[in-house]
């Protein structure tokens, strides 16, 4: 936390419309407007408001609606008595929530409820604090990163009430913070959501170029919420932000092929488009996996009758369950290659179509623990970059408060005194960074080592890829990493050992 800039953030006209945005007490206080400034997706404005004017229009026709002490429990009663159909609305207010699917599952409705619920429990408690961001938690974590507030470890589990706590959690470590730096309920608000934001500075999506795609999914769209008509006005370029945030894999990763199948107004594939990010984990969302998508390019109509009738295609298994629950879904190579055959039959072009990357695959060896991957694969790599184990120190022992030890893996050029060095280069390896998590869990760990080391550059590995990061003003973000792709395009395409050179290389990072 830079306190000097933080002050300077508070004196700007931009910092202090921040906290008059968030200041209970002001006149123009309106959470409506909160939702419309720090909502990255129109559609979770939508859902938000009339869930967050149900909970207000209950609370002025019930008594004891809110706890009189606030504590887990009682949230969880709260919770658990709020029944999702006994809602009071006010037309008037335009305070039905949007669409049905809301209540046809109780549990994922309730969890998703956490966020709303967040924006009226503030209004009471200084402690509580508003959850944004529904669809972008990844931005929750970067902002917590460029603080220096450690988040709690998101529960894997489908029991709302799990995270019900974690936001309660949330909240606890906000408040430590709060109450640390003098700050009132407002100026947290502003110094998380406006002035986090202008530290980390990168519009919140990846502008290098996208690497080669290693992966190809299957994402959906409907037509009531107008994903069609989204869609047609993205691939014809009319938006001047051509991307959105979609659900997706888990697994998906930056670069890779995501075909979308929509089922209204019709039943068809309409367009092929690229991974902007790595897959979302989102714990208080409806659907916990997003991705952003990108350059779309819109095909002929390949119609679910169309593929049902096609040798091919009509054995693919999610074409023999009627293209239900695609989101998520994975093609093979084999059958990208079938749908780009199949978009030629129709008339219509491939070559401006993102193609599977392939290469000549690298034997490793067998992988199977973390050491592995670091001596099997990373330090034959940095030999191909000039570096001899001199150059590196593995397992470097860190102070980190009076008596834990931070241990990196590999830290590059350290300088100074035990436990008071500086190196500008740190790397972290690990096994396997297939799901969001364990890559945010990577990336956390490297970013703190890094930040201890005032390093200007930072990488994470597993058995699969390499991504490499720089850290400026102590800060870095997930999802704009300088470089990104899979060891056998580093070890086998030349252009992209040539730009790692320039990156990474010995005298480079010697000379930072």
């Amino acid at each position: 936390m830079n306190t000097k800039l933080w002050e300077m953030y508070k004196k700007s006209e931009e910092g202090k419309a921040c906290i008059e945005l968030f200041d209970r007490e002001s006149e123009n206080y309106d959470y409506r407007n909160i939702l419309k400034k720090f909502c990255t997706d129109e559609e979770d404005v939508d859902r938000l408001v009339p869930w967050v004017a149900t909970f207000f229009i209950n609370y002025e026709e019930k008594e004891d609606f809110i706890p009189e002490t606030l504590n887990f429990d009682s949230i969880c009663d709260f919770i658990e008595n709020y029944d999702l159909d006994d809602y009071e609305f006010d037309d008037d207010d335009n305070a039905i929530p949007n669409g049905k699917a809301v209540k046809a599952d109780d549990v994922r409705s309730k969890k998703w409820l956490t966020i709303p619920m967040s924006l009226f429990l503030c209004e009471f408690f200084d402690f509580c604090k508003p959850m944004l961001y529904p669809s972008r938690f990844d931005i929750i974590q970067r902002n917590c990163n460029a603080l220096d507030i450690e988040l709690p470890p998101i529960p894997q589990t489908k029991n709302h009430l799990e995270y019900v706590l974690y936001y309660f959690n949330i909240c606890s470590r906000w408040y430590e913070f709060q109450e640390e730096h003098n700050m009132t309920y407002a100026e947290f608000c502003a110094c998380f959501y406006g002035f986090a934001d202008m530290l980390c500075n990168d519009e919140n999506i990846s502008q290098t170029p996208l690497p080669q795609p290693t992966n190809i999914w299957i994402a959906g769209g409907g037509g009531k919420n107008g994903d069609y008509q989204l869609l047609e006005d993205m691939c014809a370029r009319k938006l001047k932000n051509n991307t959105s945030i979609w659900t997706c894999n888990e697994q998906t990763k930056r670069g890779d092929i995501i075909v979308m199948y929509v089922t209204s107004p019709y039943s068809c594939i309409h367009s092929i488009w690229r991974a902007n990010s790595v897959g979302i984990f989102n714990p208080f969302d409806y659907y916990q996996s997003r991705t952003i998508i990108c350059d779309g390019v819109k095909i002929p109509p390949i119609s679910l009758n169309d593929l049902k009738e096609d040798e091919y295609f009509s054995n693919v298994s999610v074409v023999r369950q009627n293209l239900q629950g695609v989101n998520g879904k994975k093609f093979t190579a084999e059958d990208y290659e079938q749908l780009l055959r199949f978009i030629e039959q129709k008339g219509g072009k491939t070559d401006n179509l993102p193609k599977l990357f392939e290469c000549e695959k690298v034997d490793f060896g067998k992988i199977k623990v973390e050491k592995d991957v670091e001596e099997k694969i990373l330090i034959p790599f940095l030999q191909k970059l000039g570096y001899n184990e001199s150059d590196w120190v593995r397992q470097l022992s860190l102070k980190a408060g009076r008596k834990e030890k931070a241990i990196p893996d590999f830290v590059f050029f350290v300088q100074g005194k035990s436990h008071f060095e500086t190196a500008p280069f740190v790397v972290e390896a690990k096994l396997d960074m297939s799901s969001s998590a364990e890559r945010r869990n990577a990336f956390n760990q490297c970013f703190s080592y890094a930040k201890m080391l005032n390093a200007k550059i930072m990488g994470i590995c597993d058995k699969e890829r390499l991504v490499i990061y720089k850290v400026k003003n102590g800060s870095a973000s997930i999802d704009n990493p300088v470089f990104e792709s899979n060891w056998n395009s580093v070890y086998n395409d030349e252009k992209t050992g040539l730009s790692l050179n320039k990156l990474i290389g010995k005298e480079i990072v010697k000379n930072m």
